[in-house]
């Protein structure tokens, strides 16, 4: 049984691998996880990703060491598998966004895909079925762009809340979330234009992260969520 483990930003987000099959994906913060660790001594390998906190990274190399259990370092590549990143400094990629393009091009080999990952940042990333990454985007997900908004703007305030759909807001917390999520959706929305007419036209739009499902739905897409996209990725080195 394998150990996979997505240090991102905010959480640990981890997950099981037996018989080939990926448990579900479970979160919890650092200090949790590391707590969970004596759980673990039955499992023969580790694969981890890290975006941030070497020092945690660190103490997961070390308890794995201490039992003598493999672990598996990885990072962003300029290719893997055959898929070629467009980075020319590839290193500066963050190794979420391209386990996650692994883990499409695993599932949709025959199309051009744009990848979008929702949660603290939203990461676009279009890749063509010949396995050319063609570049993407980084911009601040939704619950940052509304706090940009209340730390820098005096009058502007509001609470998040839930929305139904889509539309111009009557009240200053309303005219917040809806255009925080206006923008994301219209984001997705110009990225696919943005590739029409080209060699990689967007065939599908496959969303991850944790406003990823939202999204999806609140743009009205009709692509296809897969939550643990990352994970499929990092199984490819299993």
């Amino acid at each position: 049984m394998e150990l996979l483990i997505d240090v991102g930003n905010t959480l640990v987000k981890y997950a099981l691998l037996e018989n080939k099959q990926l448990s579900k994906i479970n979160h919890c913060s650092t200090f949790d996880f590391l707590k969970l660790l004596s759980s673990f001594d039955h499992i023969s390998s580790i694969v981890i990703a890290s975006v941030s906190n070497p020092i945690f990274s660190q103490e997961i190399h070390a308890w794995a060491e201490s039992l003598d259990i493999q672990i598996k370092p990885l990072s962003t590549e300029a290719e893997s598998f055959g898929v070629k990143n467009s980075y020319e400094n590839y290193s500066t990629m963050g190794v979420d966004r391209w386990l996650a393009v692994l883990g499409a091009q695993y599932l949709y080999p025959k199309e051009n895909l744009l990848i979008v990952d929702a949660g603290t940042a939203i990461t676009f990333d279009v890749l063509d079925k010949y396995k050319q990454h063609q570049g993407g985007w980084i911009v601040p997900g939704v619950d940052m762009m509304m706090q940009a908004l209340f730390k820098n703007t005096e009058k502007v305030f509001a609470e998040q809340s839930e929305i139904d759909v889509l539309k111009f807001g009557k009240t200053t917390s309303d005219n917040v979330n809806l255009g925080c999520w206006s923008t994301a959706s219209a984001a997705v929305h110009g990225a696919v234009e943005m590739t029409k007419n080209t060699e990689h036209s967007v065939e599908r739009v496959i969303f991850t992260g944790g406003n990823g499902s939202e999204l999806n739905r609140l743009g009205q897409f009709k692509a296809t969520y897969i939550d643990n996209l990352v994970f499929i990725g990092m199984k490819r080195f299993l």
